[in-house]
């Protein structure tokens, strides 16, 4: 299927606008671009009960979330809660880059929302920000009465690099004996640091003409590894290479038709279903890679929003 005339819209208006390859551009200028086109290119940000900023200990460090409510709680009551880690390349993106999507989710799942600020790359190497997600995932599993989260019905969601760092982290609580994560949700999650020879789909569309390149990987590659050779088929580097997937939590997982990723998506869906997890998988077929996060010119990435607060919705139940 062709490009859906918006996406087409949004290439050719970036192609005139002279984008280049991350590969290209001073890390800080990247950093200050994805909240530039964040900003622009996102919907209309819905109003929330209530949102609060706050630190919580990590590893290294305090790590800033910022909390979304949507309803008053009296003191004792619980309700299910998104772990939201965002997307960016492990080195891009923050709690504003994804405020848009987070309020969204918030406000149309009936659900508590807790974006974390995980540490990026290159001022912050592998593990780090693993380790900043999943010690915000025990910081929710231990401190759920005090925040009012019930931490029996807690999902991980994220987009791209967000998307990594949620299976990463299960895989990861797999490993340690928990906590437990209910549900996940998987928007076109870069499961290889590999240059993804094995997927097709890495070079079909990775040649820059569809937002993300293979040089681009390589890029990312080098700025989270301290020893790329030696670290990039770690499973929780690059998810795809677990041995097994049993026992991870039943998932959603989205994917773009004309994104570097595609393959390996369908494959970690594809895997999950032969490990007994239960999985929904669903692509659209005529969009890119951050569809998702420009819900603002993409109809898909309404759409995409809204197919995650409805499954999440359906999961647990919520109002």
């Amino acid at each position: 299927m062709p490009l859906d005339q918006q996406t087409q819209a949004l290439i050719d208006q970036m192609k005139q606008a002279g984008f280049k390859p991350a590969s290209q551009i001073p890390i800080e200028e990247s950093r200050a671009g994805l909240t530039q086109m964040a900003v622009t290119m996102a919907g209309p940000k819905v109003d929330v009960y209530a949102s609060e900023d706050r630190h919580i200990a990590g590893p290294g460090g305090d790590i800033p979330v910022r909390i979304y409510r949507h309803a008053a709680q009296i003191k004792g009551q619980v309700a299910p809660a998104v772990l939201f880690f965002h997307g960016g390349g492990m080195y891009l993106g923050d709690l504003e880059t994804h405020d848009h999507v987070c309020r969204f989710l918030c406000r149309h799942a009936g659900i508590i929302v807790i974006a974390v600020d995980y540490a990026l790359a290159p001022e912050n190497k592998f593990p780090a920000g693993l380790e900043d997600c999943y010690a915000a995932l025990r910081w929710v599993a231990e401190n759920g009465a005090e925040i009012g989260v019930d931490a029996d019905h807690l999902a991980l969601v994220g987009d791209s690099a967000g998307g990594t760092l949620v299976v990463s982290c299960c895989l990861l609580a797999k490993q340690k004996g928990g906590p437990k994560v209910a549900f996940q949700v998987v928007v076109y999650p870069a499961l290889s640091m590999t240059d993804g020879e094995e997927f097709p789909s890495r070079i079909k569309y990775g040649s820059g003409d569809y937002f993300i390149s293979v040089d681009d990987f390589a890029f990312f590659r080098d700025l989270y590894l301290n020893d790329p050779e030696k670290e990039v088929r770690d499973p929780l580097v690059s998810p795809i290479y677990a041995d097994n997937y049993r026992d991870l939590p039943p998932a959603l997982v989205i994917t773009a038709g004309y994104d570097t990723c595609l393959d390996e998506s369908i494959l970690y869906a594809d895997r999950l279903a032969a490990d007994g997890v239960a999985v929904t998988y669903k692509c659209f077929e005529q969009t890119i890679h951050p569809f998702f996060l420009f819900d603002g010119v993409i109809d898909a990435g309404k759409e995409g929003q809204k197919l995650v607060a409805d499954t999440i919705k359906n999961f647990f139940g919520t109002e």
